[in-house]
């Protein structure tokens, strides 16, 4: 297709992946990670990202789940750190190896979609080339304004509209992530419950059939039943109040502590395409 092609997969690369991948990729699954070239004004910069093909109401296109770099917090503007610490994915400069038209190698600062790893402080991205791509497959299916694209840059949600079942309207919202498969996730709802959704943490304490796993600060811990400090004895009493379980069930080895400080359910499941 003519949009591999303007990331530097040629028809000759493509056709000479093995049959598996392309049995793999015709079933709507994703390809191997592959070398892309994206170009720039000066010059062309590389990364890996795997594609997969999406049908769109013209037919069929390309949607593309890049390979993230990293970058550290401090190398960004005082604002833009900002957004990031908020849980915000922005577009900012990050500084790449690039290929130049003469051929020789040299540092540039391009434009990428930015976003914040809270586990390790260090900044994740991946060119704006690929991020927008998938973003024009969405804006053609959902018809989405100049606007809406734009505020994308800024780590801003879109909610609209599409028909439901019962041949009315409901919300979808949409919004960047990086970590979600394609970079774009959708969710039934509104902006609270993407939030909701996608920034969904671990929960301090997460009880199971035979023991708990502890989060303290993003680090997790496993601890036996047999080893359950007095902390988490007390956080599986609170649980069980909460949950209207009598506390005498607790001390029942056929019974298991099968609840968490989060919801049970989840009210909609995430929708990443």
């Amino acid at each position: 297709m003519d949009i591999l092609g303007e990331f530097g997969l040629t028809e000759n690369m493509i056709y000479d992946l093995p049959d598996s991948v392309h049995e793999n990729i015709e079933m709507g699954g994703m390809s191997p990670l592959l070398p892309i070239s994206i170009k720039q004004p000066f010059g062309c910069t590389h990364c890996y990202a795997k594609f997969c093909l999406v049908e769109v109401e013209d037919g069929i296109d390309v949607m593309f789940s890049p390979k993230l770099k990293e970058a550290d917090l401090s190398y960004f503007l005082k604002q833009d750190r900002q957004l990031l610490l908020e849980g915000k994915t922005i577009v900012s400069e990050v500084e790449e190896a690039v290929l130049l038209d003469d051929g020789t190698e040299s540092k540039k600062k391009v434009k990428a979609f930015v976003q914040l790893d809270k586990e390790t402080n260090n900044v994740v991205y991946a060119p704006t080339q690929i991020i927008g791509r998938n973003l024009q497959t969405l804006s053609n299916e959902f018809d989405l304004s100049e606007n809406d694209l734009q505020g994308f840059w800024k780590g801003e949600l879109v909610t609209t509209e599409i028909p439901d079942d019962n041949k009315g309207v409901a919300n979808i919202t949409i919004g960047i992530d990086l970590f979600s498969e394609k970079g774009v996730v959708l969710v039934p709802g509104g902006v609270a419950q993407w939030n909701r959704i996608v920034h969904k943490s671990m929960p301090e304490y997460n009880f199971g059939n035979d023991g708990c796993w502890v989060n303290k600060h993003g680090l997790l811990e496993y601890v036996p039943e047999e080893n359950f400090t007095q902390d988490i004895l007390e956080a599986l009493e609170r649980q069980a109040r909460q949950s209207c379980i009598p506390t005498e069930t607790l001390h029942n080895p056929s019974v298991g502590h099968t609840f968490s400080d989060g919801e049970a359910y989840d009210e909609a499941r995430q929708i990443t395409r």
